[in-house]
């Protein structure tokens, strides 16, 4: 099985899942506690095992590297649900009082918002980015700008222009979706 698998069949793929997916589910919901977070760890086991097919081991049962992957997804499931329940309590336990769940929600998104927009920042080219940030984080003229990096002020502005449209591409679904986070 494990070997028509690896070759892509997908009549094997659905027979291991048939013959499977009761003892990953199992083993996600014992370990998780959750129905639908066993249902999700269920789903991603057997999504992985399917992209990454060619790597199965053919020397290894099936159903112990089906338990290894379980086991690492549910482990990482865990500490992905440790880190948002600490990130919580902290935001709830300094502000007690002081904030709705709306507002934590709120405050939350903000953190994800710019989480996003310091990697679309790295994403720029050196010197684009290098001239955003004198621009915007040390409020810098165009002027400035120039005479510092020994640029003209045409290049200087032009740098900003496709920095400015390239972080409003990257981040104008998270902009409607906030609505509070704007770029000019």
């Amino acid at each position: 099985m494990i070997e028509a698998i690896k070759q892509g069949n997908p009549a094997a793929f659905e027979e291991l899942y048939r013959l499977s997916h009761r003892k990953v589910y199992a083993f996600a919901h014992k370990h998780s506690r959750d129905d639908e977070t066993a249902k999700d760890i269920t789903q991603d086991v057997f999504l992985k095992i399917w992209h990454n097919r060619r790597t199965l081991s053919s020397t290894i049962p099936i159903d112990a590297q089906l338990l290894h992957i379980t086991r690492q997804l549910v482990i990482n499931n865990y500490r992905r649900s440790l880190v948002q329940k600490e990130a919580f309590d902290e935001l709830t336990t300094k502000q007690a009082g002081h904030l709705s769940i709306n507002e934590v929600d709120e405050t939350l998104s903000l953190n994800e918002l710019q989480v996003r927009y310091k990697y679309a920042l790295d994403e720029l080219p050196e010197r684009r980015r290098e001239i955003f940030e004198l621009s915007r984080f040390e409020n810098l003229s165009y002027d400035e700008i120039a005479e510092r990096l020994n640029i003209s002020r045409a290049t200087v502005e032009s740098q900003m222009v496709k920095a400015l449209r390239f972080l409003r591409s990257r981040l104008t679904t998270l902009i409607t979706l906030f609505g509070f986070f704007t770029i000019s």
